[in-house]
């Protein structure tokens, strides 16, 4: 308890005015030591102020001040814990006390503590504090200070003085951020409060997704993604579209921790475009991030009468590193085999079955193909992705040539006839000669044995014969041609 000594004035009797606090503010930040200010009484006979604060709520004195003094530290304050609370009246050196200030207009510190929080899925620190009360002209506002990585104080925001809230937005990762809030009085005075401090650990939403391939395997469209393993949200959903404009999902997961996605889609033709993307959201379901767009390679392939496939098919699409090499295969007793490549441009190629046709006229008419693209090595994520299309089949229709002359003459120079085919069935296969009487001068059920001008042994006379051909495609149906042919012997 204070005690305290007076010069007795017996006639003196009328007690000073009540002071009038000015403000009442945190002085020191990292104590949390309050400064309390008020204005000198008007009362002629003023010997010290007498400084109350609120303790478990009740009044309590903690300091007798002398005048002329008009302000005290309160080194037992805490108000980095809590906001604390002030009152104060004034005595004369005759010992008479004036009331306390006004049990509704005593002055209060400001206490701001931070909290996590979020505004639509974006991360924020929401800062609360209690208003200032009990200036008479009112608070005009609320500055809002801030320091990063205990870096120098800076004016975050400015706010309403009927305010007691603001959310700090778009806050980094890993940072140390510390406020303070002061008010600011219709007259322009100041109230600082406590500093409060907050260290962010935001969830960690994926930064990257890359789209690795849409490739064809096993007549089944595959994809393949490369994911930021460091995300704590893994919310993810595989979007397709057959027209790359609209999307629709076909597929959703949480998957933290793993650096790859791969997915088969079951529904896909691989005959037809698709276009896939996988989308990252945030807990509250809102998009945060997209790949790029995976689509596959659709080849289609046609048969010519010039023994030619024509090969057509689109561009991958579409790989952060681009496009690298495009390989052309053709497929044989179940071998691929390397027929061209190139690092850019064509979507189309020839394939020219003239050789493989004369080396082997009995050849199989199917011929299969696919095609098989590379990425390139400026991808960021140092992936190298690869796509192979689906394969296309072309089908080549049996071919008979026939000369109608020929001169068995001994000088190797046609010598033999014969049916020149190709993609003809050997099985079914007939050839027979006739002469102008319809006798059979020469049979054969092999394509490779031509009549060599002779019958019976002896050279046929000159003149025209008739040929009879009888032979099956490769797809199964029966053909037959007439013909004459003129057997010339010089």
């Amino acid at each position: 308890m204070l005690s305290f000594a007076f010069k007795i004035n017996a006639q003196d009797t009328i007690p000073p005015d009540i002071p009038k606090i000015d403000s009442v503010s945190v002085y020191d930040i990292n104590t949390g030591s309050i400064i309390v200010s008020w204005f000198p009484c008007d009362s002629p006979d003023v010997a010290g102020y007498i400084i109350y604060r609120s303790v478990n709520a009740l009044w309590q004195i903690i300091a007798n001040v002398p005048a002329p003094a008009t302000s005290y530290i309160d080194n037992t304050a805490a108000g980095n814990f809590h906001p604390e609370l002030y009152r104060i009246a004034s005595y004369d050196h005759a010992g008479n006390y004036s009331p306390m200030t006004p049990a509704n207009a005593y002055h209060n510190s400001i206490y701001v503590f931070p909290y996590q929080d979020s505004i639509n899925c974006h991360f924020a620190i929401r800062l609360n504090w209690n208003r200032y009360i009990n200036w008479t002209e009112g608070v005009k506002e609320y500055q809002i200070f801030v320091s990063q990585d205990f870096g120098n104080w800076q004016l975050l925001a400015t706010v309403n003085g009927s305010t007691n809230q603001y959310y700090h937005m778009d806050v980094q990762d890993n940072t140390s951020y510390c406020y303070i809030i002061r008010a600011i009085s219709n007259d322009y005075k100041t109230s600082s409060s406590n500093k409060t401090c907050f260290f962010t650990n935001l969830p960690n939403l994926p930064s990257f997704i890359n789209a690795d391939f849409a490739t064809v395997e096993n007549n089944s469209i595959k994809v393949s993604f490369t994911l930021d393993t460091n995300a704590t949200i893994c919310r993810y959903q595989l979007w397709r579209s057959t027209d790359g404009i609209n999307y629709s999902s076909i597929t959703s997961f949480n998957l933290c921790g793993k650096a790859h996605f791969e997915y088969t889609d079951p529904t896909a033709n691989p005959e037809h475009n698709y276009y896939y993307k996988l989308v990252s959201f945030d807990q509250c379901n809102n998009i945060r991030l997209e790949s790029n767009i995976a689509s596959n390679i659709v080849l289609t392939a046609q048969g010519n009468e010039e023994v030619q496939n024509l090969l057509q098919w689109n561009h991958y699409q579409a790989w952060l590193g681009n496009i690298d090499s495009v390989y052309i295969y053709r497929l044989t007793d179940n071998n691929s085999n390397l027929i061209y490549a190139q690092t850019v441009g064509n979507t189309s190629y020839l394939d020219d079955l003239t050789n493989i046709v004369m080396q082997n006229p009995t050849t199989n008419n199917k011929f299969c193909y696919y095609i098989e693209y590379i990425e390139g090595t400026s991808n960021p994520y140092g992936i190298r992705g690869h796509s192979k299309s689906n394969i296309a089949c072309a089908y080549q229709f049996p071919r008979v040539f026939i000369a109608n002359t020929f001169s068995p003459n001994g000088d190797e120079l046609n010598d033999v006839f014969k049916p020149s085919t190709a993609f003809v069935d050997h099985d079914g296969f007939v050839f027979k000669i006739f002469d102008r009487w319809g006798n059979v001068v020469f049979s054969t059920q092999d394509p490779a044995i031509g009549w060599d001008g002779k019958s019976g042994g002896q050279k046929a006379p000159s003149g025209m014969y008739t040929y009879y051909l009888k032979y099956k495609s490769l797809d199964g149906g029966i053909r037959e041609k007439v013909g004459s042919v003129t057997v010339y012997f010089p």
